[in-house]
């Protein structure tokens, strides 16, 4: 085998030509591949590898898509066309900016004195909503008092309750006995 082909010295070129060999010999045995194939692929000249940039990408770029090269539509400015326009509107931006900045300024300055003023009545209103929570919180703690005694008030007038009922039970008791004793002591 001449020197064609060179690689490195630990592959075996004579032994991966003989398994190729082989391999045809299988195919062509079990007809596969005919004579005039074969014949075909020994003259077929060898190609370099492609270069992979050469290599077109079937897949679309969705994340980065590649800008399109699509030329501009008629009526659309490009950058070359609009070098004039623009020094002409630079200058003129110069001319005009310290008069639009004069004609703007009073505006700024009001919204700006409107703007320190609504902090300032925030400022003056932190005090009212500091003593705003400070009567909340009275009134909750008063509210909570009067039900704690409400409910005192309420057991209490239910143990009274409870009370009187005793009491009526031990004087109908006694005024029982006390005619029982009567009909003895005066049996009339």
């Amino acid at each position: 085998m001449s020197e064609f082909i060179s690689a490195h010295p630990d592959i075996d070129v004579n032994q991966i030509m003989e398994n190729i060999g082989r391999r045809i010999r299988e195919k062509q045995k079990s007809g596969v591949l005919r004579e005039s194939d074969i014949e075909e692929i020994e003259a077929m000249e060898l190609q370099p590898l492609p270069d992979f940039l050469e290599v077109p990408n079937v897949y679309e770029q969705n994340l980065y898509p590649r800008p399109s090269a699509e030329p501009p539509l008629p009526g659309h400015l490009t950058i070359e066309e609009a070098g004039p326009a623009k020094k002409i509107m630079k200058v003129i931006r110069k001319i005009m900016f310290p008069l639009i900045r004069f004609m703007s300024r009073p505006i700024y300055l009001e919204l700006k004195n409107s703007f320190i003023d609504l902090q300032r009545d925030y400022l003056s209103l932190k005090p009212s909503i500091l003593q705003g929570r400070e009567y909340i919180k009275l009134l909750h703690n008063a509210i909570n008092n009067m039900i704690v005694e409400a409910s005192k008030l309420k057991i209490e007038e239910e143990l009274l309750k409870t009370k009187i009922k005793v009491i009526e039970d031990k004087l109908e008791f006694l005024e029982n006995r006390e005619r029982a004793i009567e009909k003895k002591v005066f049996p009339s």
